[in-house]
């Protein structure tokens, strides 16, 4: 893959800028290319020292910026922000300035005094000599290859592009270049980078997400769509262009599916064609006969006609007994563009997960009890049929840009998708539970089991976005509607025989005797239609430079209709309800904001039969905080927050039938911080830390008030660094090490048994040249011994997987 562009804007500087210059000369790559794309973009740069407007400019256009730092210092721009090509922007940024443009050659303009400029600012203190500031582009800017961490602008929170600085709500954004240089093999790894979120674990059926993000259940999207179940090969990264992370309801903008998830949204950002030819074929090869073959093609097919093409197939064994997966992910993008105004993407996904069904160890035998069940055991008959899992969609997006003012962004999607859970489940003391033994001290019963459901999904999201200056505000306004419809149908079989299952196992000497069989009549039987409509209205606006307000409102409808013939049960729920976000940003200085930020959601709850008329549940968001971003080098956040969670389905103890009413409530309350450093043009450090306290606020989920909810951590945290080599005879080497810890989790809601608290240690190396690639990895590298919580039927553990290393080899054009 050739390089990107990369920026430089040498500034010669006086002792009152000297720190300024030490931070952007920190955060920046040493390989400079003469990439700038001439096309008209949308600058946002507010007013600021000339200094770090030019740093700022030269981020979002790639374009290289020469200038004498005597001529800039002490200077001050007014900023510029509009639709401009980057010649415009640039005279903008100027104007007062007494700069002007001397000339511009092969993507760098080199800045000179005009005739009738002012005098030039008095130094107090010494001249440097002139040095080379470079910084790389924005991965919002599409830098895929971009080797600074940091990210300073997000569309996911606002749907508009807008400085993360500038925007009251905890965003985490992973970019490409983190995960390559961890050298990640699934999305959820590379979600550790983000503080507070605890994700799914790799081995766990697609057939939900089991990923939390402060103590609650979150959801994966991919390019703002919901991913509901995330089916398929949910854990490929092959198509990833970065992984943002939003917390909190985030009702007013993603309630697709059934409404807003709680905890908050993972958005997978996609990779989409890009105007200069490049490719990179590859294989990653590892512990346990992983193989991975992978390639990613970008090839314009006319000026105005773009095409790229990813595509990854991994088969692989396992620390497990018996567990094979076997997974794919294809992902072809065309996109048309007249290359200013409009542009019009269509997308593809074809993606399979295939693997018998691992249903983790019960507490008992693992994290206590009087026998030690063997770590690596598999849970049923060695030749049980696999489980499988696949999703398959077509989405378009167009944007379209009118005129300085107005745009608009219109997004549909087609989707389909299933899944066919095939187990031999244990059976204990505690149901399907099963993490106490039905005989003591170690034996189980075991019953034949399957669940199938098939969806599909219509979505589509449309908005149109105002940008305008009014007296000493700037101002953007979106308008916007969405509609989902998600249909659910499927079954759960289970066989019990003559009310014993099909057999019993000890898990202190297992033995399988009884083969899976089919477990019923495989007929769907339960029947849920998700709608979620809505309209909604947002202004952003930034009040001399300093203040920024971000207000919306959501007219928010959930409608879940379930029916289940079997039992012949049904049941409705229809809720409309208005959703408030406002969120304020006060600039202390340049380098430091607080925030504060409160929002509602609304989420319907399919699957459950209620006494009476079915609510769906609420929640409210309170969160804030400190950001930090000190010139593009050291970034990030300080950040304290509060959810509640109200009208969640329990069940009524009152009710012969045992059917729920919408009464619970939980909250999750916390801090957390996330950090980016780029220490050097080589060395970078990503670090985050959260702690959060999750409970049940009542006692009627069957629990005491003041239990932990399970799978969370109370406490969690990443350190991560990565070394790029410059010198000469090492140039094109670079190392990373880093450590997750975290701390017990309960298993289950009823607060029994906890897993273990553990750390992990990785270390990675790479050589890259600009035809070839080759990594080496290994992770828990002092082969620690742990379970984790898995939250299979709501309990059990799952074993750590011991050291195991990586090898990947690619070659690029």
């Amino acid at each position: 893959m050739p390089a990107q562009s990369l920026v430089n804007t040498p500034f010669t500087l006086t002792h009152s800028s000297l720190g300024l210059l030490f931070m952007a000369l920190s955060a920046t790559s040493s390989v400079v290319a003469a990439d700038a794309d001439p096309r008209p973009a949308d600058y946002d740069i507010q007013s600021q020292s000339l200094d770090k407007a030019l740093v700022d400019f030269s981020l979002k256009s790639g374009v290289q910026v020469v200038a004498d730092g005597k001529l800039t210092a002490g200077l001050k721009s007014s900023g510029v922000s509009g639709h401009y090509a980057p010649e415009q922007a640039l005279q903008k940024l100027l104007a007062g300035t007494g700069l002007t443009v001397l000339s511009s050659k092969n993507g760098t303009v080199t800045l000179e005094k005009t005739a009738t400029a002012a005098p030039e600012p008095q130094s107090s203190g010494t001249t440097l000599p002139t040095v080379t500031v470079s910084a790389t582009a924005d991965a919002e800017l599409s830098d895929a290859n971009g080797k600074n961490y940091a990210v300073y602008s997000s569309k996911s929170a606002t749907r508009t592009d807008t400085p993360i600085m500038q925007t009251p709500q905890s965003i985490q954004v992973v970019k490409r270049s983190v995960i390559d240089d961890q050298q990640n093999i699934t999305v959820s790894e590379s979600l550790r980078n983000v503080s507070g979120v605890i994700p799914t674990n790799p081995l766990y059926t697609p057939s939900a997400d089991r990923t939390r993000i402060r103590g609650f259940a979150a959801e994966q999207l991919i390019d703002g769509f919901t991913q509901y179940y995330s089916p398929g090969d949910r854990e490929s990264t092959v198509n990833v262009e970065r992984i943002e992370v939003l917390k909190g309801n985030n009702a007013i903008l993603y309630s697709g599916g059934s409404g807003s998830p709680v905890g908050g949204v993972v958005n997978i950002v996609s990779k989409l064609p890009k105007a200069q030819a490049f490719g990179e074929v590859g294989v990653k090869i590892g512990t346990n006969d992983f193989y991975q073959p992978f390639v990613d093609i970008n090839q314009p097919l006319h000026k105005n006609v773009l095409f790229r093409f990813t595509g990854e197939y991994t088969n692989a064994s396992n620390f497990i007994d018996t567990v094979n997966t076997k997974r794919f992910n294809i992902n072809p993008t065309l996109t048309f563009t007249n290359n200013d105004s409009t542009t019009f993407t269509l997308q593809g996904k074809v993606s399979h997960w295939d693997q018998p069904e691992y249903q983790g160890l019960p507490a008992n035998g693992t994290v206590m009890g009087k026998f030690s069940a063997h770590r690596k055991s598999f849970i049923g008959p060695a030749d049980i049929p696999d489980s499988h899992s696949d999703f398959n969609a077509v989405w378009g997006t167009l944007d379209h840009k009118f005129n300085d003012v107005w745009s608009l962004n219109v997004k549909a999607r087609y989707a389909n998708s299933k899944f066919d859970e095939k187990v031999q489940t244990l059976f204990g003391a505690d149901g399907f539970v099963a993490d106490r033994p039905f005989f003591a001290p170690s034996t189980w019963l075991l019953a034949n089991a399957e669940l199938y459901q098939e969806q599909e999904e219509r979505s589509f999201l449309g908005n149109v976005t105002a940008k305008f200056d009014l007296g000493p505000t700037k101002n953007t306004v979106l308008f916007g509607a969405d509609h989902s419809d998600f249909i659910d149908k499927g079954y759960i079989d289970a066989d019990f025989g003559a009310g014993f299952g099909v057999g019993s196992v000890d898990l202190n000497n297992p033995k399988y005797t009884a083969p899976y069989k089919k477990a019923g009549l495989g007929v769907n039987n339960m029947f849920v239609d998700n709608v979620t409509y809505g309209g909604y209205s947002q202004w952003q606006s930034t009040l001399f430079d300093r203040f920024h307000l971000l207000t919306s409102v959501r007219i928010a409808h959930v409608g879940v209709d379930f029916e289940n013939t079997t039992s012949k049960t049904v049941s409705t729920a229809n809720k409309t309800k208005v959703l408030p976000r406002v969120g304020a940003m006060f600039d202390v200085t340049d380098e430091f904001s607080l925030f504060i930020n409160y929002s509602e959601g609304l989420r319907g709850q399919p699957f459950v039969n209620f006494v009476s008329t079915a609510v769906p549940e609420d929640t409210i968001t309170l969160e804030g905080g400190l950001k930090f971003d000190f010139a593009h080098q050291l970034t990030g956040q300080v950040v304290g927050y509060q959810i509640d969670r109200s009208h969640v389905a329990v069940t009524d103890n009152t009710d012969v039938l045992q059917r729920a009413k919408a009464a619970g409530q939980q909250r999750s309350v916390g801090f957390e911080t996330d950090v980016v450093w780029q220490a050097t043009d080589a060395l970078s450090f990503i670090a985050n830390y959260a702690h959060t306290d999750a409970e049940f606020t009542d006692n009627l989920a069957g629990v005491p008030q003041g239990n932990k909810l399970a799978l969370v951590p109370q406490n969690s945290g990443r350190l991560w660094a990565n070394y790029r080599f410059s010198q000469e005879w090492l140039r094109g080497f670079s190392i990373g090490g880093g450590l997750y810890a975290q701390s017990e989790a309960f298993l289950s809601n009823n607060n029994n048994f906890k897993s273990d608290g553990y750390h992990t240690f990785d270390a990675s190396l790479s050589y890259e040249q600009k035809n070839f690639k080759v990594s080496a990895t290994v992770k828990n590298l002092t082969d620690e011994d742990y379970y984790q919580a898995y939250g299979y039927f709501d309990g059990r553990v799952i074993p750590s997987q011991g050291t195991s290393a990586y090898f990947t080899a690619s070659v690029k054009y």
